[in-house]
């Protein structure tokens, strides 16, 4: 039996400039598995690029077409994301699956995901941790800030998840971190002993600096992993 993987990639994905967690997933399925990208506009406001549109409006693009690439396969579908996808995935599971019963999809598949379930330590993803209608199979890289980061974390709040996933280049990421400094330092004299504090400096260091929700998917075998999750699955 083929399964269509129905792969929401991040943000920035486009024709010929995928992420490198996607592309390793995409290797890693084996025969029978019919690997697909979903596109959307994978924006995130001036983040990346003036006059593009917000992320809210990019994630409900994204559920809806991917809800139409799972009408229109003739396959059992799962479907995968990364990142923002993984918005944009979760929207669509949540919102729509329920209302269409006739679509196929038999889980959803999810690196660095912002919307991952508490895990090690009450660590998991930076936005709200969702459940969903259907089995979730997921990975995250250890240290990866927007999938595994401590629920007290000051960067958990809406308006920082924004801030946090839309630097795309060392000057605006430097002028952030610095904003989450002031942010998260305003309180007690005792600031820097606060677990929420540090967490969050932390993980600000390891989004700027780091490769653990980039590169670390495909490097470390996260994807790989995530692959034989989806074959046994299906």
């Amino acid at each position: 039996m083929t399964i269509s993987v129905l792969m929401l990639d991040g943000t920035w994905s486009r024709p010929g400039a995928r992420s490198a967690a996607a592309e390793a997933l995409r290797r890693s399925l084996r025969p029978g598995y019919e690997f697909s990208y979903v596109d959307y506009p994978a924006a995130f406001g001036p983040a990346t690029g003036i006059g593009d549109m917000p992320a809210a409006e990019s994630i409900r693009i994204g559920a809806e077409n991917v809800a139409r690439a799972v009408a229109e396969t003739p396959h059992p579908a799962i479907v995968a994301c990364y990142s923002q996808g993984c918005m944009a995935a979760y929207r669509f599971a949540r919102n729509i699956l329920p209302k269409r019963p006739e679509l196929d999809v038999r889980a959803v598949a999810a690196m660095g995901n912002p919307h991952e379930p508490t895990h090690r330590g009450d660590r998991g993803g930076i936005a709200d941790r969702l459940t969903l209608p259907r089995k979730l199979l997921s990975v995250w890289a250890p240290g990866d800030p927007i999938a595994d980061i401590h629920k007290d974390a000051p960067l958990r709040s809406a308006w920082d998840v924004v801030e946090f996933m839309s630097v795309r280049d060392q000057t605006s990421a430097l002028r952030w971190l610095d904003s989450v400094a002031d942010a998260v330092t305003d309180g007690p004299q005792d600031w820097w002993r606060r677990p929420d504090f540090i967490a969050s400096l932390i993980a600000a260091r390891d989004y700027v600096w780091g490769t653990q929700h980039t590169t670390d998917y495909a490097r470390h075998g996260h994807a790989t992993r995530l692959a034989r999750m989806i074959e046994r699955a299906a």
